[in-house]
């Protein structure tokens, strides 16, 4: 085959992997905050403050609400239970369901628990400390600020495909330090069929082009 048959059935496969659905991720959301600053430096009293840093949040943000952008049916969210450091009995809840029931200290590992579904919009999601009978929603984290009786500092990645979750159970002053339960939270978005079927097409091209052997004279 001409290299230019080779050419053209390489790009066919290259516009068919890139021809997909505009990329979907997580966003931030803020309609009540008080929290002037944008974004705040991650306690030096937090226990995994140095692991935060290796995994690149730089940061953590209060005063917001977790939302997705550009969700399709079938997308998904997978968690997985990071870390703890807490007297308290904390829980986080993702989609109506109870995925992380933890009491008491837990080193950094990466545990996965679950998944559901990445709906439009915000995220149904939050955080109990059963101890006191405490818990703050997704939405009402809107209205969190440092030395909130609990609050959730959050970080998005660059790609926003993960979002890291920093729950803080009860304490203001000295025990501000958002470390209580580290969540850790993955976008998976499914391709759609009209875009797996062009990506078939082009591996297809690729493949016959790769078995045709040049003509001899």
């Amino acid at each position: 085959m001409s290299n230019s048959k080779v050419n053209f059935a390489l790009s066919l496969a290259a516009a068919a992997m890139l021809c997909g659905p505009a990329q979907a991720g997580f966003m931030f959301v803020d309609n009540t905050s008080p929290y002037a600053a944008p974004s705040t430096a991650i306690s030096a009293l937090n226990d995994f403050r140095p692991q935060l840093a290796a995994a690149g949040v730089g940061g953590m943000y209060l005063g917001r609400s977790l939302a997705t952008s550009g969700a399709a049916a079938g997308d998904w969210i997978s968690v997985e239970f990071i870390a703890a450091e807490a007297g308290y009995r904390n829980q986080f809840w993702g989609g109506g369901s109870l995925l992380i029931d933890n009491q008491g200290n837990q080193s950094w590992a990466a545990r996965p628990v679950g998944s559901f579904a990445a709906n439009a919009g915000t995220l149904n999601l939050g955080f109990c400390a059963v101890t006191i009978g405490a818990c703050l929603s997704n939405t009402a984290n809107d209205a969190s600020y440092l030395g909130s009786a609990q609050s959730i500092g959050m970080w998005i990645t660059g790609d926003a495909n993960t979002a890291w979750l920093l729950w803080d159970d009860s304490g203001a002053d000295i025990d501000d330090n958002h470390d209580d339960l580290i969540v850790r939270l993955t976008y998976h978005s499914v391709p759609e069929p009209t875009t797996l079927a062009l990506m078939g097409l082009g591996l297809l091209g690729v493949a016959f082009a790769r078995r045709r052997k040049p003509s001899t004279i």
